[in-house]
């Protein structure tokens, strides 16, 4: 019998379910294993009184996606709880593998605390749970959950030849989430007048009576978001919680820049030697920045030498955990 052309839609490789406006690792980790990635966005983002609205809204968008595109299997950064139990629903009735991203702040905000026995079942079913460190890691085991280690691969920043770098700046990359110490950058300002300090994202508190020397620049394009890193002479990210690898360092890493970070144990290992540390105080924060701006030159050539290292080690965990998926990288 002849071969008869199937009438059935395409099936895709895979793919990666994201509730968030914008994640930097969703974003690379779906180029990088050739994923197809939607962001299921909704209105009234990080407002949790309209939660009970868009919710609803982005399950049912969510799961009519799933049924539309049939992927192979399915991945889903967590939080949101809802996001991972819709993806994990539509995958127990098809039997396809699941992918739970699990995101730091699931670990430490109160409210996807408070989530986690709803979720289990679904955590307990995915063919893995990824986090980005062996703490994690173990706690999730200790849930009777499969798990593995992958940090953020490193994004490919966009070419940007026509950049002027802007001597004397850094650029602080922020979200103004909880997390962060935005309330020291004044006065962090202030002990560093000849620097010229921009911050990132979007503001949620008055900038109009912070010092000239520092510039909020608002919610930018990523093309401009990039051009405003090569511009600067340093990098800064600052998070207050445990356990959390910073986008904005692997972006600083990327372009080879010298990088201010908090004093993390996490951070200290990924980062090493080509970090400056700082505490949550903005007297250690203004001599972070001063040290890197200092020093640029020698930081500069360290973190191109460790991205490389970096690069290795995540092809290397990447492909066991597709062999965990069961398919190839």
């Amino acid at each position: 019998m002849p071969d008869v052309p199937s009438t059935e839609p395409s099936v895709r490789r895979g793919l990666f379910i994201s509730w968030a406006p914008f994640s930097r690792r969703t974003e690379t980790l779906a180029r990088r294993l050739d994923l197809d990635c939607v962001q299921v966005k909704a209105p009234w983002f990080k407002r949790p009184l309209f939660a009970p609205l868009k919710y609803p809204a982005q399950i049912v968008r969510t799961w009519r996606t799933l049924a539309a595109t049939r992927p192979a299997e399915v991945w889903v950064m967590d939080p949101p709880a809802p996001a991972v139990l819709t993806a994990w629903l539509y995958c127990y009735r098809r039997r396809l593998p699941l992918v739970v991203d699990m995101h730091t702040v699931g670990f430490y905000d109160p409210k996807w605390r408070l989530l986690r026995r709803l979720e289990l079942p679904a955590l307990r079913y995915a063919a893995c749970n990824v986090v980005t460190n062996e703490d994690l890691a173990a706690r999730v085991r200790a849930w009777g959950c499969r798990t593995a280690i992958l940090t953020d691969p490193l994004p490919d920043p966009p070419d940007a030849g026509d950049v002027r770098p802007e001597a004397g700046s850094a650029t602080i990359i922020a979200t103004f989430s909880e997390d962060e110490p935005i309330d020291r950058l004044p006065a962090v300002a202030r002990a560093l007048p000849d620097v010229k300090l921009y911050v990132t994202g979007r503001p949620r508190t008055d900038v109009h009576a912070w010092p000239s020397n520092l510039v909020a620049t608002g919610f930018v394009s990523d093309a401009e978001f990039w051009r405003r890193l090569r511009a600067s002479d340093a990098v800064v990210v600052l998070t207050a919680r445990p356990n959390t690898l910073l986008s904005g360092g692997y972006e600083a890493l990327s372009l080879g820049k010298p990088l201010v970070v908090s004093d993390q144990v996490v951070l200290r290992d990924y980062f090493g030697d080509a970090a400056v540390y700082v505490d949550d105080g903005a007297e250690s924060i203004a001599a972070g920045i001063r040290e890197a701006l200092d020093h640029g030159d020698e930081l500069a050539a360290t973190s191109a030498a460790l991205a490389e290292l970096r690069e290795a080690e995540w092809a290397s965990a990447a492909r066991r955990l597709c062999a965990a998926v069961g398919r190839p990288a």
